[in-house]
């Protein structure tokens, strides 16, 4: 099996660093600092990324999505954010009713520009498994749906290159899923299927690359791992650090893999927890997705 080494592009400063995304347009890597509520965003120079850009919500920040306008749309604490192209921030209604303790999760943009995003029931910093957090979807005219039901702690979301099936993990069950997806209604009738449940981690961020392969991000295990459709071992990016969280394709043509990863909860560690890490790996990624409803004039602006 082959073995990608992963090299530290960014100091081990992070205590949670998610949803590494590319900017196409603006030539820029942006994700979050989860528990801080930043929006970031940085150029690579060589192996070296760094910060030009931070907005800071007040709030959790658990995934960045592109906008067809420009600006950003954000996983909040319990609702979305959207960031318009001059900066200013608005923040949604809340999409999780009357459970406390409960924050959004991961998420992402899909095929047709609407937005993803799971829950996750905390206490302090440390996610519980509750066994009923739910996959949601958000359109842009605010109409929301649950896609799933019964989840034990909603992650990582991706897309096969032809918008045809939705990857999905959950990181308590130990599990990466998958179902037919499309631009129509979402068949609540139809199972998901478990495609990859052998993890020594636990399954968090994922990411599908223009060949439809994943890389799954291996939360206490050092590396991710890509698979075929199948669920397929095929190679193995390793990370020097425990906590992995999410990768993403960057730069132009898609070319570099991002990594990042997260101190959070570790109070004596030799690795380089909290740093982003960028891999050379024989992959080429697939361009996001962008948010189809406006930043500047959102749907809740005339609630």
């Amino acid at each position: 099996m082959i073995e990608y080494p992963a090299q530290a592009a960014t100091p081990p400063t992070y205590e949670l660093a998610e949803g590494v995304i590319w900017d196409d347009r603006a030539g820029l890597v942006r994700w979050v600092d989860l528990w801080e509520g930043r929006v970031l965003a940085g150029t690579l120079t060589d192996d070296t990324l760094t910060v030009t850009e931070t907005i800071v919500l007040g709030q959790t920040a658990a995934a960045v999505g592109l906008a067809h306008d420009g600006g950003l749309v954000v996983a909040a604490a319990r609702g979305l954010a959207v960031i318009s192209p001059d900066g200013a921030v608005s923040f949604g209604p809340d999409l999780i009713g009357e459970r406390s303790g409960v924050r959004l999760n991961d998420g992402r943009v899909d095929p047709q520009g609407r937005f993803l995003t799971g829950t996750l029931t905390f206490e302090g910093k440390g996610a519980r498994d509750v066994g009923n957090e739910v996959l949601l979807r958000v359109a842009p005219d605010g109409g929301t749906e649950v896609l799933r039901e019964g989840v034990r702690l909603s992650n990582g979301i991706g897309f096969s290159p032809d918008g045809g099936t939705i990857y999905h993990a959950d990181t308590f069950a130990k599990t990466v899923s998958t179902h037919s997806y499309g631009p129509g209604a979402f068949d609540r009738t139809e199972p998901w299927v478990p495609l990859i449940t052998e993890f020594d981690g636990h399954p968090d961020g994922l990411t599908v690359d223009s060949a439809g392969t994943l890389w799954i991000a291996e939360w206490g295990a050092y590396r991710v791992r890509r698979y075929t459709p199948a669920g397929e071992l095929l190679e193995t990016v390793s990370v020097d650090a425990a906590q992995v969280s999410c990768p993403g394709f960057v730069r132009p043509g898609l070319t570099t893999l991002a990594i990042t990863t997260a101190q959070e909860g570790l109070t004596e560690f030799d690795d380089q927890a909290g740093a982003i890490f960028l891999a050379d790996v024989d992959a080429v990624g697939q361009s996001a997705y962008r948010w189809a409803g406006s930043t500047s004039e959102p749907y809740w602006a005339g609630i």
